[in-house]
């Protein structure tokens, strides 16, 4: 009995969690390329070289028809209807004008992952560590870019090592010119200890079971301050309690 008062107690716990999990559900554009026109197929391997497949590297763009849970649609960058994204997963794909249930995960984004983002913040900003707009990343300004930043995001996600396309666990090929040459100076950025990693707090992950997993930026909510009169009060009461608790003992 006392076992079974476990199970009940674990699987009420583990069935709480899931339905505390904050949701985010998203229509995506057809093409949902938009408004770039992705460039064209290109090769991309998970596994050495071993295997490859044929895909296309660009910037996602969606709507959030809705949220639950924690987080607030003032979080997402650009708002609902100008929800931009990287795919953060190879092995499962979206359809254009496909709509998709995700759950939030804030510490989805792995730390080569934010290391790349900061070199690209740091090149768009005219190499430099003072970001004008960090998230540059979700704001390129063509196409070359776009699949240039998708690429490198991959290659943060399925290697371990080394930010070459040419050789280690992730590889690719087939890239425009304009797109490799983009990818060289985000490469070259990556590489310096100067340039700064993107803060944790200011990207997550959307994820799903069957569908494509996203990458995409968020606004930090601003945490409500005590007012200067809240904290004189917060104040009097910690040395009233504390001075009742001398008096007690």
């Amino acid at each position: 009995m006392k076992t079974w008062s476990k199970i009940c107690t674990v699987a009420g716990l583990a069935f709480s969690t899931i339905a505390a999990a904050d949701t985010v559900t998203l229509q995506w554009d057809s093409p949902v390329f938009n408004p770039f026109v992705a460039p064209n197929p290109i090769n991309v391997s998970t596994d050495g070289g071993t295997t490859s497949q044929s895909v296309r590297a660009g910037r996602f763009q969606g709507s959030a028809l809705g949220v639950t849970g924690s987080i607030a649609t003032s979080e997402l960058l650009d708002g609902p209807d100008d929800l931009w994204t990287y795919c953060y997963d190879l092995f499962q794909f979206i359809q254009n004008g496909e709509t998709v249930t995700y759950n939030v995960n804030y510490s989805g984004p792995m730390a080569r992952t934010l290391d790349f983002l900061g070199a690209v913040d740091y090149v768009l900003s005219g190499n430099s560590n003072s970001w004008s707009d960090p998230f540059a990343w979700l704001h390129p300004a063509n196409r070359s870019i776009a699949a240039a930043i998708q690429i490198g995001i991959w290659e943060s996600l399925y290697d371990t090592s080394g930010w070459s396309l040419d050789t280690g666990l992730f590889q690719a090929s087939g890239l425009e010119a304009d797109t490799l040459t983009q990818y060289t100076l985000f490469q070259n950025a990556v590489n310096s200890a100067s340039v700064n990693d993107l803060p944790a707090a200011l990207a997550f992950t959307v994820e799903s079971q069957t569908n494509q997993d996203q990458i995409t930026g968020r606004v930090v909510p601003q945490q409500d301050l005590p007012e200067p009169g809240s904290l004189a009060l917060i104040a009097l009461a910690g040395m009233l309690a504390a001075v009742t608790r001398r008096r007690w003992r």
